[in-house]
């Protein structure tokens, strides 16, 4: 990142309606900034948004908070939003972060606990949740968790023991793939 600029953590959400990436991404360009990365749902009418953008070093957080906060517009749902400036010390080597990782997907029928019990699980063996997604259909729950086992003291061989374990006792699915397989697995092409 170049000394002439400064990265903030972004969040929005408001009720859903048609135009609000538009709205916050056009925002962020008139101040000079560049989007790194995106994470955005929309879970039951309720949209969400995290970004890391950079903006120009005269770019101040309260300049970003007005002019997201002037997004709003009577007769439409309200955007919330919070800035908070981002460690300047970014990992620089975000390419190799996939090197460990994984994609588990716990799987069973929908019940109170079933996302603490499952990160309960990565938390006792050292497994950080990068990127995490659930849905319920039909009585069943389904987690699928991007994971990193950087720091995970078991080997695979042994994790895989322990996750067959934890399936024993708690009666979930578990598969656990390595994150580049999953996507080659996964992927859709367009012929």
């Amino acid at each position: 990142m170049p000394e002439s600029s400064r990265s903030f953590f972004l969040s929005i959400s408001s009720r859903d309606r048609i135009g609000i990436v538009y709205q916050v991404s056009s925002a962020i360009s008139e101040l000079g900034g560049d989007i790194a990365d995106l994470r955005q749902s929309v879970l039951r009418g309720h949209f969400t948004m995290i970004l890391l953008a950079t903006f120009p070093a005269q770019v101040t957080q309260r300049a970003i908070e007005q002019r997201l906060a002037a997004l709003n517009v009577a007769g439409l749902p309200p955007l919330y939003a919070n800035v908070l400036p981002a460690d300047d010390a970014l990992d620089e080597d975000a390419e190799s972060a996939l090197e460990n990782a994984y994609v588990l997907t716990a799987s069973g029928r929908d019940r109170i606990g079933f996302v603490a019990t499952v990160s309960a699980f990565c938390a006792h063996n050292g497994i950080n949740i990068l990127d995490l997604s659930t849905a319920v259909a039909d009585g069943a729950y389904t987690m699928i968790l991007l994971v990193d086992l950087a720091q995970c003291p078991h080997d695979v061989g042994e994790l895989r023991h322990k996750l067959d374990q934890f399936q024993s006792e708690t009666g979930l699915q578990v598969v656990l793939q390595h994150y580049a397989i999953h996507a080659a697995t996964n992927e859709v092409s367009i012929l």
